[in-house]
């Protein structure tokens, strides 16, 4: 899987998704996890959208 940094638009989003999770009273311990997961989750979808050709570079 790609480790390279997310775009800023990808760390917004981010951002926004853990913003509303705060709003909605998501318990504050399981934040970071909920950001890891989605990191993961953007940089696995990523690596899914770029192909065979691009994933075995």
């Amino acid at each position: 899987m790609n480790e390279a940094p997310l775009t800023a638009a990808e760390q917004k989003e981010i951002r926004a998704m853990l913003l509303d999770l705060i709003a909605k009273g998501f318990p504050e311990q399981a934040l970071d996890e909920a950001r890891k997961k989605a990191v993961l989750q953007l940089r696995r979808l990523k690596a899914e959208s770029a192909g065979p050709a691009k994933a075995t570079k």
